[in-house]
Parts: C-alpha cells; structure tokens; sequence
C-alpha cells in the first residue's frame, strides 16, 4: 500500500504554501482549514499531513494561533476514519503525549531530533511507532527551526544515525522544490531507495506537479505528501480520489481470525499438520474470541474428512447462538447440500479443500447457490523443488496440482476467498510463507487469508504488507501468547485498517 498524503500547512489560521521554505513567500489558499479537510475526506483520503507553521517558526507548538483549529482538524479525521500526522514546533515531550492523546496518530518531529538527542532516545522508548522524523534538505543539508536554520549536516549521515537508534519513518523534502510544482528531485529518492534500510519507510515531498510524478515517485517512496499541485488545481479532486483507488486498491479493512482446529469435539493443535494437542471447548473458545474482538473465526473440523463424517452441526448451531462475529465452517463437506445445512446451522462461510480437488463443480453450484461471498476455497500447500504443491485430506495426501494454477482455477469458477495455509509454516511460528502469499495475492482479484507460521506481532504485519487481506493464527491465541486486542492496537499504530 502506497500513501497519497495531501498537506495542509497552516499559518495565522488559513492554509497556506510557502515556496521553497520562505517565510516571505507564502501563500494563502483558504481561511477555512475545516472545509478544506472535509472536501479532502469526501474524494476518500486515507491520511493527511498537518503542519503548524507559526509553531515551526516560533518553537511553540501550543501557543500558536492555530492550536484549536489542528484540534478540530483532528477530531474531524478521527470521524472519518482518516490517520494524521501532525508537526510543526512540537519540541517537549508533554506535546507529543497531548497530541496522540487528542487522536492524531503519528508526531511529526524535525527540530528536536537534530538538536535533542537524549530526548530522542526517551521518546524512541515511548513513542517509536507514533514517531515520524522529518528530514528537511537543502543541498543535501538538514533545515530546521521551520527551514530557517542551516545545520551543515548531511541529509545521508543522518539518516543512518537515527536508523540506527530505531527510527524507521521518515518525511524527506527537497526545500529546493517545495512549493514550486516544478517536479520532484527523482534522484534523491532513487538514491535514499538504495541507502536505506529494507525496513526503512520513507514518504517524498516537495515539487509534485501531476499524476506523472507521482506514479514515478512511488516507484522509490512508500508515499507522497502533495500541497501546491492540489491547490493549484493541478491535480483535480476527481483524479485525487483516482490515485487514492489506485493505490490503495481495497478499502477491505485487515481482519484477525482465530482458527478452531476440532478433532472428536474438541479444539486442538499441532505443528505441521502432526503431534495434535487439546487447546479447549470450541463454544468456549468462540465465545473468548468474540469478546476480545476478534473480526471472524474459521471453525475446521480436521478430522471430518478423513473419517468420511459430516462436520458436527449440533455444535454449530452452538457456537452460532454464543457468538455475535461471522464463522466459516469446513471439515467433510461434500456435497451442496452440506453446504446449505452448515449455512443453515448459522455459519456465514463455508470452506472446502478435499472436495473442490475431487469435483471441482462443487465450487460453481455452491456459488450460484449461496453466492461467491460464501465460499472459501481452502488451500493447503507444500513446497516443492520449484514452486508449491496443493495437498488434501487434511494435508496428508499430495494432489500433483500446482498451488498458483490452482487458486487461480478455484477463483475462475466463484471462490470468495483463499484461505491459504503453509504446511512448512504451520505452527512452527517462524513466520507466514511471505513468498507464497505475495505471488497469490498478485494473480487474483479475491481476499487471501494467510495461515500457517505466525508467531509475533511484525509476522502479521508482513503478511498484510505483502498482500493478506486477513491473518489466521490458533496456537498463538489458544495459549494466550498474544492477545487479539494487542495484536489490533500493534496493526493500528503500523497504519493498517483495522477494526478496534
């Protein structure tokens, strides 16, 4: 996901542009901020960069005229589900702490990295995640005191320093090119894209003119910040909300789903797929589940299949009347009629493997019976020499299908969703199959529910990153090594959408 940022700079109380920095060349586009935040949430903007110009200029980021409206502007994002990163003169730690707490979600911090180390460090502890540092570059010279003080310091040096000590976003100008709507400097932004740590997320900004530039931009930056080509018109709203679509390609917000793995009634769990222990009452766990905030949960009854049962309804029909969030089922089904018994047992979902493999059509006559939204192919897969092999029958029998080739067949004949599960990862908590789930993700339009491998929290972020629109996970939560509503908050404070 790539972050189209529109800015809103303001001065005395009105939105302004400076050019190239100058407090002399200002600017002013509108007296009403409110209003223009609000026509930039309708085209559906998912963040907004908000700088305090008198705070930046005077290093007093409360006692500036524009203290109550940047808390408005806040509220107003917060109403529509829009993040913002706020900046501008905020150098005391107080500031940070009033400001996260009034709903902004990331501090923007240029001064105060340069000029306060030990202060870094403290809030580095606290606050690494709410953090973005701003490196303002002249000459590949860092500006600050709202670019009007030259440092000597090289932009390059100081960006390995403070990656360093933990830093990991980064707003990166070219003053050169600010406000100009002449053109970006590409090559800055090609250079910091080979420098730069992998992990390392840095958003562009400065002398953005069209679509162009950005489409070229977001080839070496995980995000852009526009202001004048915005203002100018430039960039009309309509192709705003263009470049927000294309960008963000789903507004589908990142589901947590526990997994109830069910053998002889109860809930257990092994590692690869072997050495199965008991984990719970499965109505028990659903009902814990719902409570902590879980978006959904997938019950499997593993054993189903093999023993040539149907899934267990009357337990169903138990864990449907405890909970109030969806659940798919899968386990055993055969037929269509299966199908409609489990959705009529109160499952939202439901989820084949083993009979997809053996007659394909059960896909096409299960979505055009219960629609696409309620069918989940379920993929187990296992690498091989050259790429991965689809598995069935509870993992135990290889099929000699060809799991790209595959998914996209399943997707072809109605497939809601790919519930796509590592059999190399699976409960080893090393990590999901990253490479399996970015290849799927980028060869079909549907959601893919990465399984398999999860063992802490930056595990769940990447499979998000590179394309899972939910994560499974079962051990983890069954032994409580993490909470849902941890793992919610950790996802929250990285940017993802997600449901708290």
């Amino acid at each position: 996901m790539k972050k189209i940022i529109p800015a809103i700079d303001l001065y005395n109380g009105q939105v302004v542009r400076l050019y190239q920095g100058s407090f002399h060349k200002i600017k002013s586009y509108s007296n009403d901020p409110i209003k223009i935040v609000e026509n930039f949430l309708k085209q559906g903007i998912n963040y907004l960069h908000l700088v305090n110009l008198n705070g930046a200029k005077l290093g007093e980021f409360e006692k500036s005229p524009n203290y109550d409206i940047i808390l408005a502007l806040i509220e107003s994002c917060k109403k529509w589900g829009c993040k913002i990163q706020v900046g501008g003169g905020i150098r005391k730690e107080k500031t940070i702490k009033e400001l996260l707490g009034k709903g902004a979600d990331k501090v923007i911090l240029g001064t105060l990295p340069i000029e306060n180390q030990n202060l870094l460090n403290s809030l580095i502890q606290k606050y690494k995640n709410e953090i973005l540092v701003a490196l303002d570059v002249l000459n590949n010279n860092i500006m600050i005191k709202g670019w009007q003080n030259n440092t000597s310091i090289n932009l390059f040096s100081i960006l390995k320093r403070l990656e360093k000590i933990g830093i990991s976003h980064f707003i990166i100008t070219d003053i050169s090119r600010d406000g100009t709507a002449s053109g970006p400097n590409f090559n800055l932004y090609k250079e910091l894209s080979i420098l730069k740590k992998e992990q390392t997320e840095i958003i562009a900004s400065g002398g953005i003119r069209t679509s162009k530039d950005i489409d070229k931009i977001l080839t070496y930056s995980n995000g852009i910040i526009i202001g004048k080509a915005l203002y100018s018109n430039k960039i009309a709203r309509m192709e705003l909300c263009s470049l927000n679509i294309k960008y963000n390609p789903t507004n589908l917000t990142k589901r947590i789903i526990p997994c109830l793995d069910v053998k002889d009634g109860r809930v257990v769990k092994g590692i690869n797929f072997k050495d199965l222990r008991d984990s719970g009452d499965p109505v028990e766990l659903a009902k814990f589940y719902d409570d902590e905030g879980a978006d959904e949960l997938i019950f499997l009854d593993i054993s189903a299949t093999l023993e040539e049962r149907q899934t267990m309804l009357k337990t169903l029909s138990s864990i449907a009347e405890a909970i109030n969030i969806p659940f798919s089922v899968g386990g055993g089904i055969k037929s269509l009629d299966e199908m409609v018994q489990i959705i009529k047992s109160g499952a939202e979902k439901v989820s084949i493997n083993t009979a997809a493999v053996k007659n394909p059509s059960i896909i096409n006559n299960g979505a055009q019976k219960l629609g696409s939204q309620s069918i989940i192919v379920a993929i187990d897969a296992k690498r091989t020499d050259t790429n991965w092999e689809v598995y069935s029958k509870s993992g135990t029998e290889p099929t000699g299908l060809d799991v790209l080739n595959w998914t996209k067949e399943v997707v072809r004949r109605g497939a809601g969703e790919i519930l796509l599960t590592s059999m190399d990862k699976d409960g080893t908590k090393t990590g999901y199959d990253l490479d399996l789930i970015k290849i799927l993700s980028n060869e079909v339009s549907v959601p893919i529910i990465a399984s398999g491998g999860a063992g802490n929290f930056d595990h769940f972020l990447q499979a998000i990153n590179v394309g899972a629109e939910a994560v499974l996970a079962a051990s983890l939560f069954h032994d409580r090594i993490m909470s849902i509503k941890d793992l919610k908050n950790y996802l929250k404070k990285q940017d993802i959408e997600i449901r708290i």
